[in-house]
């Protein structure tokens, strides 16, 4: 195991996410593949229809709610400079822990993406963390990690968010 894709999303669980991906690192002197998907959203229409569906026109094909004049128009999210900085840290911090790392920032869908990365940089493990969404948003976003664990070819480790009780 030389090669381990560390997909960053800046939620809560990254944090250990990264620290498990860098323990593993070092035993098994493997390097660190640093993920962040710039992630596509479609432009906001002009439209009559206000903030209905949840101000999310995008989903009004699939409602079969007609939106005149809505064709989405994808464009990356921007990134924060407190985003840009966390990375730049991350990678540093690993770097000096002894472990070779490189930083991807793809753009496109989150999931689909990771698994390209993946497979670019032949990794051996995928260790991503997981969110504890509910059903209903799994359903209405998709989830990322669902979609990696599908498709993926190497094995896929996932964190757990912190136990918010201890």
């Amino acid at each position: 195991m030389k090669r381990i894709l560390v997909p960053i999303d800046f939620s809560d669980v990254t944090p250990r996410v990264i620290d498990l991906a860098r323990q593993l690192a070092k035993a098994l002197d493997a390097e660190i593949h640093l993920v962040h998907v710039k992630e596509l959203s479609a432009a906001a229409a002009p439209g009559t229809l206000g903030y209905g569906l949840a101000g999310m026109p995008e989903l009004a094909p699939m409602a079969g709610v007609p939106v005149p004049g809505f064709e989405p128009m994808p464009h990356p999210i921007a990134q924060s400079e407190d985003q840009k900085s966390r990375l730049a840290r991350w990678q540093k911090e690993i770097a000096q822990d002894g472990v070779q790392v490189t930083l991807h920032q793809p753009t496109g869908a989150v999931a689909e993406e990771i698994l390209k990365e993946a497979d670019a940089v032949s990794a051996d493990l995928i260790v991503m963390g997981t969110h504890g969404h509910g059903g209903m948003y799994n359903f209405l976003v998709g989830s990322a990690t669902k979609g990696v664990l599908k498709h993926s070819t190497c094995p896929v480790l996932l964190v757990p968010r912190a136990n918010s009780s201890s």
